[in-house]
């Protein structure tokens, strides 16, 4: 009984200390308050200013936010322009009624009924002056790129680019007044679509037409070289140079009309076991979109 009664008396005590014990500070609660958009970018394209902003969804306690809504303003009044967005930049264009007139632009994000704070107002006053609408009038497609071609006058050209028609209003490049641009900075097998704007003082012309092009391998590799047959013991050995071209993915090689394998090799010789005296060879590289270089004859035997 007297176990039992000590047994009690430890439980006691040992709930009383866990219940006294010191407790964490309390959590701070959810905000359900957007972050707000901290910055806008005003341009002038034509008689058009551009507004782009970099936003990520977020609460201002830093959780991700799903549902939202941009509510705009253009010198204190609420507008609805239709907005475009690629990742996390957005975008609109608002055509100028008046080019003598101040546009300030600020925002806030609403989310279920909660409103961010207001981003920076920010505030252009358009130029009259501003370059002729440029053309673009062709894309090549070239081995080392896409070589777009374009009429138009300015200071500097901005390219703007993308992989479809909605082409974001950040240039890739901004070039003194040329006519036409090789863009290297190109991956094979994709669409690449393109406009342009002129620039005179920091104003930029209306943007021209945009025009796509699919930036596809048609070129073939550079051919190997110094293809010969060596007789090594009771072997013959097919020996060439390797191409120079970095996309090779390998050779063929046929011999009388007919390819010795199926899949391109990845090597610079071969060995063929059943040469006689007469058999006729080339020699063809492949590079990896199924290009084939031009044929190389052997033309020396060495006994």
């Amino acid at each position: 009984m007297e176990k039992i009664y000590k047994f009690i008396l430890i439980l006691s005590v040992a709930f009383i200390f866990v219940a006294c014990g010191k407790k964490g500070d309390p959590l701070p609660p959810i905000s359900k308050k957007p972050l707000y958009v901290n910055s806008l970018k005003l341009r002038q394209q034509g008689n058009s200013i551009v507004v782009s902003w970099n936003y990520i969804p977020r609460y201002d306690d830093n959780r991700p936010l799903k549902e939202f809504f941009f509510k705009i303003y253009l010198n204190e009044e609420i507008v609805s322009p239709k907005i475009y967005s690629k990742g996390d930049l957005y975008w609109f264009s608002f055509k100028i009624p008046n080019l003598k007139k101040e546009y300030c632009f600020n925002m806030y994000v609403v989310s279920k009924g909660q409103e961010s704070d207001s981003s920076p107002i920010e505030c252009i006053i358009p130029s009259e002056d501003y370059p002729d609408k440029p053309k673009i009038l062709d894309i090549e497609l070239k081995e080392e790129g896409l070589l777009i071609k374009w009429n138009g006058e300015g200071d500097f050209i901005n390219i703007y680019r993308s992989n479809d028609e909605l082409i974001p209003p950040v240039p890739l490049k901004r070039i003194k007044n040329l006519y036409s641009y090789l863009d290297r900075d190109l991956v094979f097998n994709k669409k690449y679509c393109y406009y342009i704007t002129t620039e005179n003082k920091e104003v930029e012309s209306e943007k021209s037409n945009t025009v796509c092009k699919d930036f596809i391998d048609i070129f073939p590799p550079n051919p190997p070289s110094d293809f010969k047959l060596l007789k090594k013991n009771n072997d013959y050995y097919l020996i060439w140079k390797e191409s120079p071209s970095k996309d090779v993915i390998g050779y063929m090689i046929y011999k009388n009309g007919k390819p010795l394998f199926n899949i391109p090799i990845k090597t610079y010789f071969f060995i063929d076991r059943s040469y006689k005296k007469g058999d006729r060879y080339f020699i063809v590289a492949i590079d990896r979109a199924g290009n084939k270089s031009e044929k190389v004859y052997l033309e020396k035997v060495i006994e």
